[in-house]
């Protein structure tokens, strides 16, 4: 019997802030669990963005502009040509992504007046959580990698306040249940004010204060984790 299960875009944002949650719990035993917490972050952000961005005619307004002219090209096609096959779709990058929900109407419905507040400063740390420490994760390279994870904590109260204002605006998790959305919103208030249980007694300031120790080259401003070559140890 075959084993499967059921999701979609909002109900996988839900997942990955749960999951941020909990690997919050153990990187105190288990310094690899950095990257899952960084990863499941990245994803709950990107998703919110992509649930906020996509208007009816999904995926447009999530995908490149050349993507979301194939796709307009498509529907048009397919009204009278049953055989048409769609394109595939290419999502912008987190960094675009984010740009997009900064501007007035931004929602697939064009409902929101005023775009999601994201400052230049919070935007270019978050280019740097993307370019810089998901992507080295996702494409990890032969190398010793050190990397000051004391400010990850605060990029994720950052996160959890921008998928708020994404929730507030409506369009993006429209089709929750009630209970979905209030276990989204209980998630994201553990995630933005850092109270959540910890399993393993760690709390968010102690997290602030941990860091992979190891010969640095440089420091973002901040407390933003600096990714550096080195050889690893916890502190």
């Amino acid at each position: 019997m075959d084993n499967y299960i059921q999701t979609d875009q909002a109900a996988d944002v839900s997942g990955s802030i749960r999951h941020a949650l909990r690997t919050a719990q153990i990187v105190g035993e288990d310094p690899h669990a950095w990257k899952w917490l960084v990863l499941a972050l990245h994803s709950a952000l990107q998703g919110a963005c992509v649930c906020h961005l996509t208007t009816t005619a999904e995926p447009v307004g999530a995908v490149t502009a050349n993507n979301a002219a194939e796709w307009l090209k498509y529907f048009e096609v397919s009204r009278t040509d049953p055989n048409a096959k769609p394109p595939k779709t290419y999502l912008m990058p987190l960094p675009n992504l984010l740009k997009e929900v900064r501007r007035p109407h931004s929602a697939g419905d064009r409902s929101n007046a005023a775009g999601i507040s994201i400052s230049d400063n919070e935007m270019r740390r978050l280019k740097h959580f993307h370019d810089d420490i998901r992507n080295q994760f996702v494409h990890f390279e032969p190398m010793s990698w050190s990397i000051e994870v004391s400010g990850i904590p605060e990029i994720a109260r950052l996160i959890a306040r921008i998928i708020q204002d994404i929730l507030k605006v409506g369009w993006a998790f429209r089709h929750m249940s009630c209970e979905e959305h209030d276990g989204l919103q209980s998630a994201l208030a553990d995630l933005a004010q850092a109270q959540c249980k910890r399993r393993l007694g760690t709390t968010w300031t102690q997290l602030d204060r941990m860091k992979f120790q190891g010969r640095r080259s440089s420091i973002w401003p901040c407390g933003w984790p600096a990714a550096m070559a080195s050889r690893v140890a916890l502190r």
